[in-house]
């Protein structure tokens, strides 16, 4: 697909494809418990992950890397992981 199609694609979208397709980031701000949100990975750190700050269950803080949050879940609760810092 050239740039000009691609163009012309966008420019078509209504607003509910636009929510379809890239929709609004609703997590909290703040700490968030690893038990109603994940943290994300960004696509700009696909080879390293995304680092995060994080607080384990004795409420120390510390740091994350997020690669694939749905395995990184189980990493974390086995590391006592609770919370995860989103700014």
């Amino acid at each position: 697909m050239n740039l000009h199609k691609l163009r012309g694609t966008l420019d078509k979208m209504t607003p509910e494809d636009w929510e379809k397709y890239f929709p609004e980031d609703k997590t909290p701000k703040g700490w968030v418990s690893i038990e109603e949100h994940l943290p994300m990975m960004n696509a700009i750190d696909f080879i390293e992950g995304t680092k995060y700050k994080v607080k384990f269950e004795d409420e120390s803080e510390g740091e994350s890397c997020v690669g694939d949050h749905n395995v990184w879940y189980y990493l974390a609760r086995e590391a006592g992981i609770t919370h995860w810092w989103n700014e």
